[in-house]
């Protein structure tokens, strides 16, 4: 501990004899309780809906999982541009990562996790961009080290010069226990250039390794508190999926229905959608990642609409499909069954038994589609569409995914690792009849059903985030002609 402690008091006064950081005033550059009282609900909580304390308690479980004398470094996610411009391209999106240890939601800062021989060998070093009058003109105030320190609870912070670029070298060089980072991510210059000060060794030393293991089995499982972010964001797209269902008529159109869904949820908080939002009506529903949205709302075709939204940092994703009459066919009707019984069924297996996975209920969802295939294309069986593979003709997609910070959460958390508590995924199975294949009858032909729910492993198994929003056929059906 002494050793960190040198090292701090040497930073410090560094710092204090460095006349860019004479300006003691903390300058927060994001929503505070002070500024948008209507975002926070405790003066406890840095972010909308997350304390202080649980910032702490994030870093702490990334020093435990690091070994002695290493340092883990996060980089902000960059501002993007339209191309060619200096124009902003749409609200800043901070890398998941690097918010869910610091709380920042700006670029251009750099966060350092520096562990000595023990646990309580600990130092958090935030980096934030050197004070630019120019910027404040064009893009408002930013984050500056007294914030950094007072506000965001680093141990050291100081702003991103030629000193700033050899402190990092150093760190980089005492590590001898191992430096993470994930270089792919990385566009922050001050990073690149304390890896260019250190020479070609430091970007093939075995000491380099990815910071993504760490941080993504700390994220996978959700506190009390990002469970709650995330029913929020639900909960809004529900609102949001509402208001498309009641514009969805018959001569409207693919964009009309996503800009009122888009709408509800910029007028009621949303940071943005979660992704692009699919609105595919008829035939384009067998598309899965359909985006034209351009397309008039017919009689007697199906509507199919996958959107979400990212409120406070954290998103939601729900599918639905209904009739653009309200009224379904024999045949849209048999389709439909065929998928909500795989999604019931799904959703009955998903527990936190120790053995259960992301992977045992897709396995479970190809048995049940195929069950359904069966009955729904002539002279086929489920045995034989499984052992061929056949079925992904009509069912290409896995059964879900982690769900969070971001739409497809944690990627290196595999499908087969056993659900635990407090894991948050998707189950949104589907069926998609080609308009033109030959093998389907003609009148299954161009339809394409998905449901997609967000759910939450607790004690009692898996419980729908999403349940108000029925996937009852004649429920869905009737939120369709609510207007």
């Amino acid at each position: 501990m002494r050793r960190w402690t040198r090292a701090l008091s040497t930073l410090r006064q560094t710092a204090s004899n460095d006349a860019s950081l004479s300006r003691t005033a903390a300058v927060v550059g994001q929503p505070t309780r002070a500024t948008h009282p209507h975002l926070f609900v405790s003066a406890d909580e840095l972010t909308p809906g997350v304390s202080r304390d649980e910032y702490a308690a994030r870093r702490r479980a990334l020093v435990a999982a690091m070994p002695a004398n290493s340092v883990a470094i996060f980089a902000a996610a960059p501002a993007l541009k339209f191309h060619g411009t200096v124009i902003p391209a749409g609200r800043y999106r901070q890398d998941a990562d690097f918010a869910y240890l610091t709380g920042v939601n700006q670029p251009d800062c750099l966060a350092l996790v520096e562990r000595g021989d023990t646990e309580r060998d600990v130092r958090y070093v935030l980096v934030v961009p050197e004070h630019s009058e120019r910027y404040m003109v064009w893009d408002g105030e930013r984050i500056n080290a007294a914030a950094g320190e007072s506000i965001f609870g680093a141990d050291a912070s100081f702003e991103a010069n030629e000193r700033a670029v050899a402190d990092v070298a150093d760190m980089i060089t005492r590590a001898a226990g191992g430096v993470y980072v994930d270089m792919e991510k990385v566009e922050s210059t001050l990073l690149k250039r304390a890896f260019g000060a250190l020479g070609r060794d430091a970007y093939a030393s075995e000491r380099l390794r990815p910071a993504k293991y760490l941080t993504h089995k700390l994220r996978w499982r959700k506190s009390d508190a990002e469970i709650e972010l995330i029913q929020k964001s639900v909960d809004l797209d529900i609102s949001a999926f509402k208001r498309a269902l009641a514009t969805s008529k018959v001569g409207s159109t693919e964009a009309a229905v996503m800009a009122h869904h888009e709408a509800a949820c910029r007028i009621g908080g949303a940071d943005r959608l979660a992704y692009p939002s699919v609105v595919g009506s008829g035939a384009a529903a067998c598309v899965v990642h359909y985006h034209p949205n351009d397309k008039i709302l017919r009689d007697g075709e199906l509507l199919l609409m996958d959107a979400g939204c990212e409120l406070n940092g954290y998103v939601s994703d729900i599918t639905r499909t209904w009739p653009v009459n309200g009224k379904w066919t024999t045949a849209q009707l048999d389709v439909y069954s065929a998928v909500l019984d795989a999604h019931v069924a799904c959703q009955r297996a998903a527990r936190a038994d120790g053995a259960t996975s992301l992977a045992d209920i897709h396995r479970l969802s190809v048995e049940v589609l195929a069950h359904g295939l069966s009955k729904l294309l002539p002279n086929s069986d489920a045995r034989s569409l499984i052992r061929s593979g056949a079925y992904t003709k009509y069912y290409p997609h896995s059964i879900g995914h982690w769900l969070g910070a971001d739409t497809h959460d944690v990627p290196t958390i595999g499908i087969a690792t056993p659900f635990e508590l407090n894991t948050v995924f998707t189950i949104e199975p589907g069926l998609y009849f080609p308009p033109n294949d030959p093998d389907v009858p003609k009148e299954l032909r161009g339809i394409g059903v998905r449901i997609e729910d967000d759910f939450v492993v607790d004690r009692g198994g898996a419980c729908a985030l999403s349940a108000a929003l029925p996937v009852d056929p004649d429920a869905i059906a009737a939120l369709a002609t609510s207007s």
